[in-house]
C-alpha cells in the first residue's frame, strides 16, 4: 500500500505553542544575562574600595584616576555593564509581551469564529422553526426520493467542504437556540416563556444527551475471543492502527453480539519493564435515539456525553478493564482509539485515572473539545482529509507540545468511506515515513515507552485479553 501524502502537521514539539514557549524560555535568559550584568555593575564600587588599591591613589594619583575612570565606565557609565542590564531586561519584557499579544489575537481571533458560527447557527435554527410545519413534511416527501446522483452530488460537495461541517458544528448551539426560538415565532422567549441558552458546541452535546436520561454504568466481562496478529508487537503507528481495525471486526454491524469489545495487549509481562496497549474501537450503533437506548455502548448517546465532556459508561468500562487487565499504577500504557475510541482516548488522558498513560493515538475522532493534556504526555492524532467526523467538535485541535494533529489524503469517496479504517491505515503508513520534526518527537516516546518494536525487541512476550463492555441501569 502506497503512503498517503501529508497535507498538514500542526501542534507538538516544533508547532506554535512550542515555538510560544521557546521564545517564553528565550526571554527568561535575557533576564538572567540582565541579573548577572547588574550583579557585575556592583564589582565597579567594591574594586574602588579594596584597600590596596586606595592606598595606591597616594603613590600613583594619576594611574589611580585612570583606572577609577576605566572600572566605574565599565560597571556603571553609558556604555557599561548596568546599563546593558537593563536592556537586556527592557528586551525580555518586549519579547514577552510580543508573545502575549499575539496569544491574545489567536484568542480573539477564536472568539470572533465562535460568535459569528453561534449567530448564523441561531438565525438557521429560527428559519427552520419558524417554517417547519411547511418544510419538515416537504422534506419527509423529497429527500428519500431524490435521484441518487443527486444524492451522491451532495454527500461529495459535503466531503469537499469540510470547512462548512465544522462551522456548522460549531455553531450547534446557535442553532438549538434559534430552532428552540423559531417554534414560537411570536413569542421570541420560545416555548413555555422559557429562553434557551447554549452558549457552545459543548453545551448543546449535553442537553441532547440529557433528552436520553441516565447513561447507567459499565458491565465489563472478560471474553474468549482472539484478534489475529494479537500476540505481535507493533512496530509502528500503522501496525497500532491495522490491529485497532482487527479488533474493530468482532463488532462489524450495529447489532453485532461483541458490541463493545476492546483489547488490552500486555508486552513484557512478569518483566520490570511491562507496558500495556488499549485499543478503543469507535462507534458501533450510529442510530441510538432516546427511545432506542439499549445495552450497547458505544452509541449516540455516548458521541454526545463526549462531546459534552460528560463522563460515561464506555470510560467508566475502558477504566475497568484495566484494572481487570492488572495495568499497574506505574505502567506506561499507550491508548489507541477510532472515531469515538481516540475521543475517550483524549478524555481518559485529559481527566486522568489511577493509570500511567504517557501516549495516545486517535484516527479520525474529535478531540477540541478535550481540555488540554498534562505536561509530557504525547497524543498523536490522525485525521483524513474529506473524513467530516474529526471535525464535529466544531473547531481545529488547539496547538500544543502534547498534542500533534497529522492530516492527510487518501483519496476516499463518500462521508462513510472517508472515515474507514483503510485510510487511517494509509494514513499512519505516511506518518511512520515521515520526516517532520513533530512526528519524529511523537514516534521517539511510542519507541521509548517500549509500545514499537524496535531492531532488538524480537523477544518481547506479548499477551493479550478482549473485553466487552455494555451498559447497564
Amino acid at each position: 500500500m502506497t503512503a498517503s501524502p501529508i497535507t498538514g502537521v500542526s501542534g507538538g514539539s516544533a508547532g506554535v505553542a512550542a515555538t510560544y514557549d521557546a521564545v517564553r524560555a528565550l526571554a527568561d535568559a535575557f533576564d538572567a544575562a540582565g541579573s548577572e550584568l547588574r550583579g557585575w555593575a556592583g564589582l565597579g564600587a567594591r574594586t574602588m574600595a579594596n584597600p590596596d588599591l586606595a592606598e595606591s591613589a597616594i603613590l600613583s594619583p594619576l594611574t589611580f584616576a585612570e583606572a577609577e575612570g576605566a572600572v566605574l565606565a565599565a560597571t556603571t557609565g553609558p556604555d557599561g555593564v548596568l546599563v546593558e542590564a537593563l536592556g537586556w531586561e527592557a528586551d525580555a519584557v518586549v519579547v514577552r509581551a510580543v508573545v502575549a499579544a499575539f496569544e491574545e489575537t489567536d484568542a480573539l481571533v477564536r472568539a470572533a469564529i465562535d460568535a459569528v458560527d453561534h449567530q448564523v447557527g441561531r438565525v438557521v435554527g429560527l428559519t427552520l422553526g419558524a417554517t417547519a410545519p411547511v418544510t419538515v413534511p416537504l422534506l419527509l416527501l423529497t429527500v428519500p426520493h431524490l435521484p441518487s446522483q443527486a444524492q451522491d452530488e451532495l454527500e461529495q460537495w459535503v466531503v469537499e467542504h469540510p470547512g462548512v461541517v465544522q462551522h456548522a458544528a460549531n455553531g450547534g448551539g446557535g442553532l438549538l437556540e434559534g430552532l428552540w426560538d423559531g417554534v414560537t415565532p411570536f413569542a421570541p422567549a420560545g416555548p413555555l416563556g422559557v429562553s434557551l441558552f447554549v452558549p457552545d458546541t459543548e453545551a448543546g452535546a449535553g442537553l441532547l444527551a440529557a433528552l436520553y436520561g441516565d447513561d447507567g454504568s459499565a458491565h465489563v466481562v472478560r471474553t474468549l475471543d482472539v484478534v489475529p496478529g494479537d500476540a505481535t508487537q507493533p512496530a509502528g503507528v500503522a501496525d497500532l492502527v491495522s490491529h485497532l481495525q482487527d479488533v474493530a471486526h468482532l463488532s462489524p454491524d450495529p447489532d453485532s453480539p461483541l458490541n463493545g469489545t476492546i483489547e488490552v495487549q500486555t508486552l513484557g509481562a512478569g518483566t520490570d519493564d511491562v507496558r500495556h496497549i488499549v485499543y478503543l474501537p469507535g462507534t458501533d450503533d450510529m442510530t441510538t435515539v432516546p427511545w432506542s437506548k439499549d445495552d450497547d455502548v458505544r452509541d449516540m448517546l455516548t458521541n454526545l456525553l463526549l462531546v459534552g465532556g460528560r463522563d460515561n459508561a464506555y470510560q467508566e468500562g475502558i477504566l475497568e478493564a484495566m484494572a481487570q487487565a492488572s495495568i499497574g499504577p506505574d505502567d506506561p500504557v499507550l491508548l489507541v482509539g477510532h472515531s469515538q475510541g481516540g475521543m475517550e482516548a483524549a478524555a481518559i488522558l485529559s481527566q486522568g485515572s489511577d493509570f500511567n498513560v504517557t501516549d495516545v493515538v486517535t484516527a479520525g475522532s474529535p478531540t477540541a473539545q478535550v481540555d488540554g493534556f498534562p505536561d509530557g504526555s504525547h497524543v498523536l492524532s490522525l485525521e483524513h482529509q474529506g473524513d467530516v467526523v474529526p471535525l464535529l467538535d466544531g473547531a481545529d485541535n488547539p496547538d500544543s507540545v502534547e498534542q500533534t494533529t497529522v492530516t492527510f489524503d487518501d483519496h476516499g469517496s463518500g462521508i462513510v468511506d472517508q472515515h474507514d479504517y483503510d485510510h487511517y491505515v494509509a494514513g499512519a503508513e505516511a506518518v511512520d515515513a515521515s520526516t517532520d520534526p513533530s512526528i519524529l518527537e511523537q514516534l521517539a516516546s511510542l519507541h521509548q515507552h517500549g509500545f514499537l518494536a524496535g531492531s532488538g525487541d524480537g523477544s518481547t512476550s506479548v499477551t493479550a485479553h478482549v473485553f466487552q463492555i455494555t451498559r447497564q441501569p
